[in-house]
């Protein structure tokens, strides 16, 4: 008799998962993801980290030029404006290493989809494959959000600009938000589907206006996630950002994102196997 009265047989057959069962919630899965990689998402930040460097000055180049010190007398609104700009651009994929970045999702997007991805070789394999769409966006985001900073600034500061300035000013900062929106999308479309760059962008910016609200609401998670540790301690607020703020702003976006994608583009004939044609 295998066990008392079968009581210990652990030979035995468990009862398993009801194939009927209703699928746990995204936000139980998430933080079970979070669990079960924590070390594994830190790995991966400290990569990411690493190769995406030389998009840190590019950043504080940013900061500088658009918004030099001596336009305004209004040292709070200068903090705050460069504040909020700095960790938006710290927590969502904008001005970043474009192969880095697909290395990143790409594992990112596998977690999301409770699938087994190799840190390393799938970086790698994931920044190679996508490695000219990659440095074009990252190239186009940049001249990007040049533009919109100069504008945002200019708008706001003219001098005696009135109310239309300040109209003109808020739909630029609308556009700003758009953009910020559409990279909730554009990387994990870079490593998924077999699109070309201008489908891509296309795609992001339809998601960005159809799921407006909900964008907004990922986006300011990330935001105060970031900011949150900043406000408490700068130093903890690098350190967080060195060690693990790529790995969980990512990992929100792509547990939200891919639903939608694979719900719109799901055909097999769109999934990417080989890097796609420009």
């Amino acid at each position: 008799m295998a066990g008392l009265f079968g009581m210990f047989n652990y030979q035995k057959e468990g009862p398993g998962i009801d194939k009927d069962a209703p699928p746990e919630p995204r936000i139980v899965v998430f933080f079970r993801v979070i669990g079960r990689k924590f070390w594994n998402l830190i790995s991966i930040n400290l990569l990411y980290f690493v190769f995406n460097i030389p998009a840190i000055p590019a950043m504080m180049a940013v900061m500088m030029f658009a918004f030099p010190a001596e336009i305004s007398g209004d040292a709070l609104l200068d903090i705050l404006i460069r504040f909020a700009l700095g960790t938006f651009l710290l927590c969502v994929p904008v001005i970043a290493v474009g192969p880095a970045q697909s290395g990143l999702t790409y594992i990112l997007r596998n977690y999301s989809n409770e699938e087994h991805a190799f840190i390393w070789m799938d970086f790698k394999d994931a920044a190679k494959k996508n490695l000219k769409q990659s440095l074009l966006i990252s190239a186009i985001d940049f001249l990007i959000v040049i533009a919109l900073c100069i504008a945002v600034n200019f708008y706001l500061r003219f001098p005696d600009g009135g109310t239309i300035m300040k109209i003109i000013a808020g739909f630029v900062i609308m556009a700003f938000i758009l953009f910020m929106m559409m990279h909730i999308y554009i990387y994990p479309m870079l490593v998924t589907f077999n699109l070309k760059l201008k489908d891509i962008y296309k795609n992001a910016l339809i998601f960005a206006v159809m799921k407006f609200i909900p964008n907004l609401g990922i986006l300011a998670v990330c935001f105060l996630l970031s900011a949150a540790v900043f406000f408490l301690n700068t130093v903890a607020g690098f350190v967080f950002y060195i060690l693990i703020a790529g790995s969980i702003t990512g990992l929100i976006m792509n547990f939200y994102s891919n639903p939608v994608l694979v719900k719109y583009l799901s055909s097999e004939e769109d999934k990417k196997e080989p890097a796609s044609d420009i």
